[in-house]
Order: C-alpha cells, then sequence, then structure tokens
C-alpha cells in the first residue's frame, strides 16, 4: 500500500549536507498526513502541501536495536519506556524514555544526531488531525521530568513511530528504538496563541552512524573536527534579565512565557515561517563521561530469570515482555511456561516469521508461599461482614463441611459462596493436589489480546485455557473438547457441577450441568477489572472454583443502572430502578406514574432528566458485595439478571492464583461441528460429593 503525506511548502525540510549538521538555514517544519481538506489557522499553514509519496523515500543505513509493532509489547520489553498511550515516560521526577510519532508539532527538527520537538500536554486533535494546544504549559508534570533529565544528567530513550515523516526516510517497522540522547535545551514558543514547550535531544554516542541516517550516506566526521567551540548565541532580553538561545536565523526572541516580550522579535511579532540557525542544530554538547543510563537500551531480562529458582518464574517482572535475541522485536509474554517470538494467533502464519522462543521448565511453587493461614486452612473460617456491604444468609449445617453463605440481590439474582476448609482442601484430589497438578499440567494457558482495547495489542492481564463448548468473553479464546482435558480439569468440573446443582436447586430453578469451563491462571499483580459474564449464548448460572492465593471479589451494579443513563448522557429506555440505585425513590415514584398514565413519555423523560442530571460527578457505582475467597471456596452467580444489571471483579492478593469458572453454554448458539467439545462423562473419583 502506498502511503502519501502532505508536506507544508511554508516550511520545507532540507536534508543536512553533512553528517555533522546542515551548513546553512534549515526550515523548521512540520509534515503532517493526508486528510480531507478543512480551513485550519494560518498559524500552520502558510501554502498549498504537495503530496509525498512515503514508499519511494529514501530507505535507512540499517536496522533498530529493539522494535515493536504494538505499543504494549513496546512497554512491556523497554523498562525505560512504559507509556503505553502518552509519547512521554516519566517516572520518579525524571523522563526516561521519548516517542516521536505522528506529530511532532511546528517547527520540529529530526536528523541523524538532533532532534527538535514539542512536548506533550494539554493537547487536542484539530479537524486535520493536528495536535494544538488547549492551554498554555509550563514547567510542570512532562516539563518537570525533562528538566530534571536535563540537570541530572539523564539520557532519554527515543523512539521514532512510522508514522512521524519528518525524518524523510522510510522506517523498518511501526515503532522503532533510535538511541539514548541527553537534553540539551528547554524552552517556550508561541504555538497558536499558547505557550508551548519545545526540547531539543543531541544523540549522546556521536562516534558512531546512526542507524537512521540515510542508506549509503558518508560516515559522520570526527567529533574533533566539528568546531568544539561552536555555540548558539545567547541574549539576556532587556525586559526580564532573562538569557534566551537564538534558535532561528531570522532573528532572536525571549523565550521566557511570563515577560512581555515573550516571542517578539524586535518590538514585533514573530513571523510564522522561520528557519533554524545553523549554529543551534550543529553545535555539540562537550563529552560527559557521567552521562550514564539507567537501564540499558536494549535490556536482556532473560539473564536475570533462572527457571530453577524458587518462585522466579511466577514473580511480576517474568510476566514482562524481552527482545528478542534474534530479530529484535520486542515481545510479551503470552504464553505460561515463556515467550515465543511468533504467535499465530496475534499475528497469522508466516513461513519467514522468526523462530526464537524461551519456554521455561517451571517449578511448582508449594501451596504454604500463597496462604497465610497457620494451618494451610482452618477448621472453620471465622468470618467477618462489614456492614458497608451486603450482609449474606449464613448456613453451616445444610451443606457440612462447608459453610454457605447466599447474597441475595431482590428481582435479580443471587450469589452463593461455599466456603472451604482444612478438611475440605486435603481429602485426596482435593484443592490442594488441584494446586499442585494444575502447575505441573502443560494446559496451553496463554494470554490473549482484548477484542475491545483502547490501545490496539493489549493483552489480558491474566492467561486462560478453554475446555468444552467455545466461549468468547472480552477474548477470543480456542477451546479444547472435554476429551483432551486431563483428570485435574475434570475433577475442577466435577467440584463446580455439584455447587452449580446446589445452589440452582436451592433457588428453585432447572440444573443446566456446565458444558464448559474456562481456566485461568494469575501471576503475580495480576488481576481482572470488572466486567460481566452476560453473553445471550450462557445460561444463568456461572460457578468458580478458587485455588492458591486468596482474592478479593467485589459485585456493583452497573454505570447506566446505577445512574439511570449511560456514560454520553443517553436515558434509559427502560430504567429498572434496581434496590440501591441513584435517586431510587424519584426514579421509582416517576416510573410508577408514567406505568399508570399519569404522565406522558415525554413528561417521564423531561423529569428524569431534572432529577438525574441535576449533579455533575457521576462516578462509578459502589460496590455492593465483597467476597474473599481463600482457597478451595466455590461461588455461584445465578440469574441472567445478575449478568444483565450488575458486574464483577477480581483482585488476587499474591504470587499465583487459579481460577476455573464453568457455565452452560446453549447449544443453539454454536458450530454444530463444535457441539461434542462440550460432551464429557465423569468418572466415579471424578464425580464430587461436597465433602
Amino acid at each position: 500500500m502506498n502511503r502519501t503525506v502532505y508536506i507544508d511548502m511554508a516550511r520545507p525540510v532540507r536534508k543536512p549536507r553533512s553528517p555533522s549538521g546542515p551548513s546553512g538555514p534549515v526550515r523548521a517544519g512540520r509534515i503532517t498526513r493526508a486528510r480531507k481538506t478543512t480551513p485550519v489557522s494560518p498559524i500552520k499553514i502558510q501554502a498549498a502541501k504537495t503530496v509525498v509519496d512515503l514508499d519511494s523515500a529514501p530507505p535507512v543505513d540499517g536496522e533498530p536495536p529493539a522494535w515493536a509493532e504494538t505499543r504494549p509489547e513496546l512497554c512491556d520489553a523497554l523498562p525505560w519506556f512504559r507509556s503505553v498511550q502518552g509519547g512521554v515516560y516519566h517516572n520518579g521526577g525524571f523522563c526516561w524514555g521519548f516517542l516521536v510519532d505522528a506529530d511532532c508539532g511546528i517547527r520540529s527538527y529530526i536528523g541523524d544526531e538532533v532532534i527538535i520537538t514539542r512536548v506533550g500536554g494539554g493537547c487536542t486533535k484539530d479537524a486535520d488531525g493536528n495536535l494544538v494546544l488547549l492551554r498554555d504549559q509550563d514547567e510542570s508534570c512532562f516539563m518537570t521530568s525533562i528538566i530534571n533529565s536535563k540537570e541530572h544528567n539523564v539520557p532519554v530513550g527515543i523512539i521514532i513511530g512510522n508514522r512521524n515523516v519528518l525524518l524523510g526516510r522510510k522506517l523498518p517497522h511501526r515503532y522503532n528504538v533510535m538511541a539514548y540522547f541527553r537534553v540539551t535545551d528547554i524552552w517556550f514558543e508561541r504555538i497558536g496563541g499558547k505557550a508551548g514547550g519545545k526540547v531539543r535531544f543531541e544523540k549522546i554516542d556521536l562516534e558512531n552512524k546512526s542507524w537512521w541516517a540515510e542508506k549509503d550516506s558518508p560516515p559522520p566526521s570526527p567529533i574533533e573536527k566539528r568546531g568544539p567551540d561552536l555555540k548558539p548565541e545567547k541574549l539576556q532580553c532587556p525586559e526580564c534579565s532573562q538569557l534566551s538561545t537564538r534558535i532561528y536565523n531570522e532573528g532572536w526572541m525571549c523565550l521566557q512565557p511570563s515577560c512581555k516580550s515573550f516571542w517578539a522579535m524586535e518590538d514585533s511579532a514573530s513571523p510564522a515561517c522561520l528557519t533554524f540557525h545553523p549554529d543551534f542544530l550543529n553545535y555539540r554538547a562537550a563529552p560527559d563521561p557521567s552521562l550514564q543510563p539507567h537501564y540499558s537500551l536494549v535490556p536482556n531480562l532473560l539473564s536475570t530469570i533462572h527457571e530453577h529458582e524458587f518462585g522466579t518464574s511466577l514473580s511480576r517482572i517474568a510476566w514482562r515482555g524481552i527482545v528478542c535475541p534474534q530479530c529484535s522485536k520486542c515481545i510479551s509474554r503470552r504464553f505460561w511456561r515463556g515467550w515465543r517470538c511468533t504467535d499465530n494467533v496475534t499475528t497469522g502464519p508466516d513461513c519467514n516469521a522468526c523462530s526464537f522462543e524461551k519456554m521455561m521448565n517451571i517449578q511448582p511453587i508449594p501451596l504454604r508461599s500463597v496462604i497465610d493461614d497457620f494451618e494451610l486452612g482452618p477448621i472453620k473460617r471465622t468470618l467477618f461482614f462489614d456492614p458497608k456491604f451486603t450482609i449474606p444468609e449464613i448456613d453451616d449445617s445444610s451443606l457440612y463441611p462447608y459453610r454457605k453463605l447466599t447474597y441475595r440481590i431482590p428481582g435479580v439474582g443471587s450469589l452463593t459462596h461455599f466456603v472451604s476448609n482444612k478438611a475440605i482442601n486435603s481429602r485426596q484430589n482435593g484443592p490442594n493436589d488441584l494446586f499442585q497438578q494444575l502447575q505441573i499440567s502443560d494446559l496451553g494457558l496463554r494470554r490473549y489480546p482484548l477484542q475491545q482495547s483502547v490501545v490496539p495489542g493489549t493483552l489480558t492481564a491474566h492467561f486462560a485455557v478453554n475446555f468444552g463448548m467455545p466461549y468468547k468473553y472480552v477474548v477470543s479464546v480456542d477451546s479444547k473438547g472435554f476429551s483432551e482435558a486431563p483428570d485435574e480439569i475434570l475433577r475442577a468440573l466435577g467440584r463446580l457441577s455439584w455447587a452449580t446443582e446446589k445452589s440452582v436447586v436451592d433457588a428453585g430453578d432447572p440444573f443446566l450441568p456446565p458444558n464448559e469451563l474456562l481456566m485461568l491462571g494469575y501471576f503475580e499483580d495480576m488481576r481482572i477489572g470488572y466486567h460481566d459474564d452476560g453473553e445471550s449464548s450462557l445460561g444463568p448460572t456461572i460457578a468458580t472454583l478458587s485455588l492458591g492465593a486468596a482474592a478479593t471479589m467485589y459485585i456493583r451494579m452497573k454505570y447506566k443502572y446505577y445512574h439511570g443513563f449511560s456514560k454520553v448522557r443517553k436515558l434509559l429506555d427502560d430504567d429498572p430502578v434496581l434496590q440501591g440505585c441513584r435517586f431510587e425513590s424519584e426514579r421509582s415514584t416517576l416510573k410508577e406514574q408514567f406505568k399508570t398514565g399519569e404522565i406522558t413519555k415525554d413528561a417521564y423523560d423531561a423529569l428524569r432528566r431534572e432529577v438525574l442530571f441535576k449533579h455533575g460527578r457521576n462516578g462509578e457505582a459502589p460496590p455492593i458485595i465483597k467476597m474473599v475467597l481463600n482457597h478451595g471456596d466455590l461461588v455461584v452467580m445465578h440469574g441472567e439478571k445478575l449478568q444483565k444489571y450488575y458486574e464483577h471483579s477480581v483482585v488476587p492478593d499474591k504470587k499465583l492464583r487459579f481460577a476455573l469458572t464453568a457455565r452452560y453454554i446453549k447449544p443453539g448458539h454454536v458450530d454444530e461441528r463444535e457441539l461434542k467439545k462440550g460432551e464429557f462423562m465423569l468418572s466415579p473419583d471424578q464425580v464430587y460429593d461436597g465433602k
């Protein structure tokens, strides 16, 4: 596919005449992608645009030391750039990484050794897709971190995206690691009527040719021959007495936003069309041996993870990404056992793809390492119920040795919590044995890309494998038939079937045996955010077995049912007025008046708007149920309306947890060829009797 861009001819970018930098004035330009023609501010465009074919642009001289096709992979593998959405990664008061991608802003420059770009923050996109400032920038947030990196000699890693065409060369990948740079200059300019921050980065390694230099261009001149005494001119402002560097060829300006003479040239407004002064582009900072990076530009995480060390392979750092030692691609950890460079699920089959993979011999961790109970579980778990949340009905006898806790949501559904104990967990082939066996089995657990995500390529914060009927929740997970399931999966299914039947029969509803089991594995710090299991293909009951580390489960009303309108402030067509919703009394009264014909639909909507929109703040609903799920516990959610009106989240406490969830998938929603996957027959020792 041909890629074209528009170049603003009022500010053309000239290529340097030598690798050491341009010898004459260089236009401070902006190159933007082709977009529909709309009126734009004259401060940005002063002449007609010309179409340029990016595919005919000259190639670069080499390959980046690391690269990625998605932002999540990039941020997983590079500790100095964890900014999944923003262009600046700052942490602990310093700027560690910087991305120059689609729009560097007006008056920017990218050369073989110097980059001049805007600083993000306080921007929005105009009709042309260009970033424009909404407010004046100051020395806060991103600016402070960049200033600190300059003052404390902290190198900044820079990445260039292939949507940034200011370089004028064809880049090999979507995101390309350039090198470590130093911050040499920070200043403010007048940009569209606002004060905007600008920064000049200079490559630290000036001896070696940059990989992004034009192919077959000559190597850089020796540093000692570049005019070591060359320095840009600095003048003192007569108004504020502050020094400002001369950046542009057309003249000097005060660059202090607080000064009355800010961005004025000889008592008049500065011209919109400016060219960089050669001295500002060509000067190079003096070598400084103390200028050392905090991290390697391309870190080697694998050298620090030893698979035979206890717990290392399951730690938080172990589900970070790595840089492929064969092709330099940034790889997220998608597999339970390790990393693979080529992944047909996310990239499709490719016969020329990189063959690198590193699968670790994961050492099972003992239950003791994730459970704080003195005896790996109490004889009878004592529970405290916070009055801020729903108090359950407690039954200690009907399903002994379980404690059965039932949370009822009137008119919606119920949650049944089967609280386990030491006797249940320690039984042969019980939860204690299951926890160890699931770690040893190669079940095919992996992370999948989210189907709906702000950032494409974002993976789930858990590993998953599905058995039985196909089930597509927030991701599309390939399903294995129960005929392929190992013994431990079928024994877990026996427990989940038992819990489902006990809960449904208690509610007086027909029992639909589960025909699907989704297993999730959580490493340290993994969790699943608020979601529902309300797909139309699902039956009304969902049962979960929790193994390993304890986790806290929260249940809350969905935003639109809590407030009575969607997040775009659209009223509900049919407001159920759930117990505990916001303005419950007023909404209930209005709904009754509408149902009885006392008020018309228009009046009903008008009165609802008056009630619901009178307060500006509309946060998420508070959780109404809080359950601590310990090792061996079972939870059953029953009722289709429960998934329609409510959502739940799960936050594990420690290093390793498994959650096995069984559902009934309606056969009519499944391809006939997949129906056999849900068929199973449990052996006598796989059937659970509740003990």
